[in-house]
């Protein structure tokens, strides 16, 4: 009894990864996870309470969420700028290639990002935000800059922007992001404008190389 249970509750969690990979959480509904799962929609409710502890489950087991690893701060001890900002747009290409190849996380973020249904917001979307957060504070202090979060902000917003169109198979400006040739064209944008705000920060600072000084004193950027 406890294994067919089980069994049952398996195949309504894959139910849910199917139809958020086939059509996002709008596709997403009591009757077609009940039909997907071959099973009576009455043991959703019986199982998880209601479609939103489904969906809990279904995060707690299949976890659709991305994250490069954050940069180790120390590894920028003695960096000159070009190494710095180098790293960082290293960061974001990484970040966005394990995005582009999840369509679970894509969907995942889309539905957060637009104010999806509700219940299904994920608490480790957040967690990952407020790392990413305190990440950024922290390299902003190595350049003396108080704009590292806007600029990041800037970034991350419109690469998601880019990663949702190109999933959905539309072009920008001309460009097919969806096909390889047109995303190579994205991360060499990126990688250009990394290189525009290295040379800036040079100009600003005077220096090619990170202040040591420079979580006691900030100046704008």
């Amino acid at each position: 009894m406890v294994r067919d249970r089980l069994k049952t509750e398996q195949r309504l969690i894959d139910a849910v990864n199917e139809l958020i990979t086939e059509g996002g959480f709008d596709n997403v509904r009591i009757n077609r996870l009940a039909q997907r799962a071959g099973v009576n929609k009455i043991l959703i409710y019986r199982y998880f309470g209601n479609l939103d502890g489904l969906i809990k489950a279904y995060y707690e087991k299949y976890k659709p969420i991305v994250s490069a690893p954050l940069i180790d701060l120390t590894q920028l001890e003695g960096a000159t700028i070009d190494e710095f900002f180098t790293i960082c747009g290293d960061y974001i290409l990484a970040e966005f290639r394990l995005l582009r190849a999840n369509p679970q996380a894509q969907e995942m973020m889309r539905n957060n990002l637009m104010g999806g249904r509700p219940g299904t917001a994920y608490p480790v979307a957040s967690q990952k935000e407020e790392r990413l957060r305190i990440m950024i504070e922290q390299l902003g202090k190595l350049i003396q800059s108080n704009y590292g979060r806007s600029f990041a902000a800037i970034i991350v917003s419109g690469m998601t922007m880019l990663t949702f169109m190109a999933h959905d198979k539309r072009t920008t400006m001309g460009i097919d992001i969806d096909s390889k040739e047109g995303w190579d064209e994205i991360e060499e944008a990126i990688r250009r404008i990394f290189y525009a705000v290295a040379l800036a920060t040079k100009e600003r600072l005077g220096n090619d190389s990170i202040p040591h000084s420079s979580a006691d004193s900030q100046e704008p950027a």
